[in-house]
């Protein structure tokens, strides 16, 4: 009896051990339904931060934002220079047209007084020498 029924249950378990490993071969990549011949899928990231930052450390991440920061605060630097040169060419230019205009203007307005004065005195000098009479 006890000879018979050890050999029955090894050839059972036997013969259940070989369906089960090939049940747990296929099952073992994480498959529930069974279709072993998928390729496994990885779960969606949520995150949307870029993999550059993902990587790099704390540290590296604040070094970085402080030489971007410097190099910004140069470019501005530079920037405000040249836009106080090229205003102050600007200032130049209009300052010296507005000096050329009112020397014109003056010029103008002394060759008419000079015009006026020099008819003025013909005038005075006809009647003193009756010329015009």
């Amino acid at each position: 009896m006890s000879s018979s029924s050890t050999p029955a249950p090894t050839a059972s378990s036997s013969s259940s051990a070989s369906t089960e490993t090939l049940a747990l071969g296929h099952s073992s990549g994480g498959r529930v339904s069974g279709k072993f011949w998928k390729a496994s899928r990885a779960p969606t990231v949520r995150s949307m931060m870029p993999a550059g930052v993902k990587s790099a450390s704390w540290e590296a991440r604040q070094e970085k934002r402080k030489k971007d920061e410097a190099i910004k605060l140069l470019q501005n630097q530079l920037k405000e220079e040249r836009e106080a040169e090229e205003e102050r060419k600007r200032t130049a230019i209009k300052d010296r047209r507005t000096r050329l205009e009112e020397k014109k203007r003056l010029e103008e307005m002394a060759a008419r007084m000079s015009a006026k004065k020099l008819q003025r005195m013909k005038k005075r000098l006809g009647r003193s020498k009756k010329v015009n009479g």
